[in-house]
This record gives structure tokens, sequence and C-alpha cells, in this order.
């Protein structure tokens, strides 16, 4: 549909115009910003790949290698975020050996960003013009009668195709747990970028699906800043903050399970079991 065609558009335009404007040294908000609109693009090229493979393969060469890179940084920028928050609970210098841990690191993450943006983003800027206009030119409308699990009765097949085929992932997925919810948490956010590109999509999925995306991505976040701390610091000296990220950890994951099994159970179709 037109709707849905111009929305995709939207997106790639969307992204072609933050790397145009993205500063040499990006704060952290141009860093988010950049992932987001990319795997938002990532997730339009999937369902548009049935038109044309040579036009999306070449789209996703060139912004893949972007995104993980602003993905290194946004990670980090994330925990530092989160590693502050702590000052209220922990006093001493374990918290100030974490923070300039990180703030290392960060920087290491954004001279890749920087180099992969300096060979990469005239490139990319081009290839999502074209696909712009591939989209334009080649994306027929149509309509598609069926609905499942609040997925939209009429809109284009290609959406809907691909829709269906990510809620049956989701709804296939074995009992969570720590190694298989984060991989859950992207198929999520494949499926709410989806169905973005259509009007018609139920409000309440989208918003159970962001709540899942969310809380998941929470409970990750600090996982990964347990890890880097256990590697960091030890019990004996920094018990004390050790002990507090993980029971921040502990609790992020039983936020997340609530909310992933709230999507299961409201939208998805395949019975599950309670995660640990």
């Amino acid at each position: 549909m037109a709707d849905e065609l111009e929305r995709a558009r939207k997106a790639v335009r969307e992204l072609s115009k933050t790397l145009k404007s993205l500063p040499i040294d990006p704060p952290p908000e141009e860093v988010h910003k950049l992932r987001t609109t990319t795997r938002r693009v990532e997730a339009i090229v999937s369902v548009l790949a049935q038109m044309e493979g040579k036009e999306s393969r070449r789209v996703l060469k060139s912004i893949e290698p972007i995104r993980k890179a602003a993905g290194g940084v946004r990670e980090m920028d994330v925990m530092i975020v989160n590693a502050r928050k702590l000052a209220r609970y922990v006093a001493g210098d374990s918290l100030t050996r974490l923070l300039e841990h990180l703030q290392i690191a960060r920087k290491q993450n954004a001279e890749v960003l920087r180099r992969v943006l300096g060979r990469r983003r005239d490139l990319a800027r081009e290839n999502l013009k074209q696909y712009s206009r591939f989209i334009r030119a080649e994306l027929a409308p149509g309509k598609k009668a069926v609905s499942l699990n609040g997925l939209p009765a009429q809109s284009h097949e290609g959406v809907h195709t691909a829709a269906i085929r990510v809620v049956r992932e989701l709804g296939e997925w074995p009992p969570f747990n720590a190694e298989n919810i984060h991989a859950f948490r992207l198929k999520v956010k494949e499926l709410r970028y989806i169905l973005q590109l259509s009007a018609d999509a139920d409000s309440g999925l989208v918003e159970t699906l962001g709540n899942a995306h969310r809380r998941i991505g929470d409970w990750h976040d600090w996982q990964q800043l347990e890890e880097i701390a256990r590697e960091l610091l030890n019990m004996e000296r920094d018990g004390k903050l050790l002990t507090r990220i993980c029971e921040t950890g502990r609790r992020r994951f039983n936020q997340a399970l609530t909310a992933a099994n709230s999507l299961r159970g409201k939208y998805l179709t395949v019975p599950f079991a309670q995660g640990v």
C-alpha cells in the first residue's frame, strides 16, 4: 500500500540524513539515533528483499559495519550511565576504577566508529538513495485479507509475510533463560520495525513489543556491565560494588522475563513454559 511504501522510504531517507549530519565525534544521543535508524532500515530491507536481492544485499553490506561500530559505542554509553547510578549506593575507588575502564573503552570504540564512518559514510548514503528510488519504482502495493494476533488484515503482502514469519519464530521460542532471551529481543525488535510500516498494525501489540524490547535490553545492559566488572574487580576488594551490580542484574532479568512472558501469553500462539 502507498502508506507502507512511504514509511519505508521515510526510514531510508532518515538514515541517509543521519549519516550526513553526524559529527566526527558524535555524542551519545546521536550514536543511539544512528544505531536505531540503521536497525530499522535493516528490518525494512529484510521485508523488501524478495523484490530484488541485489539491491538489498548492496545496502545491507554498506550499513551493517556502521551499525556494528555504533553499537560498540552505544553499549559503553549505556554502561557508563548505569555505573554512575551506583554512586548513591557504593562509595570508594571501586566505582571510580570501573568508570575509568568504561570511559577508556568508550574512547576506543568511538575511534573505531570514526574510522568506519570515514571509509563507508559516502557509499552508504549513495546506496540508501538508490534504495529509496528502488522502493518507489519496484514495490507494487497489494492486499492480503488474513489476520493473525493483531497483525494487519490488509497490508502489503511482503510486510504481512515477513511479520507472520517473525511471529512464528517468536511463538516457537524455547523457554526463556539467560542464554536465549537476548536473541528473542532482537526478533521482537525486528517485528516491531516491520509492523511500523503499516498503519493498520495493532497498537497494543506494538506497545507490548516495545515493553518487552526495553525490559530485556535493560537486563542485557546490566549483564554486560557485570561481565566487565567481574573481569576488572575482585570480590575481596570490591565486593560491595560487585554484589550491587549482580543484584540489580537479577532484578532486571526477572522484569525481562515478566515482559517477555506477557508478550507470548497475549499475542503468540505456541504454548510455552515459564522461564527460570
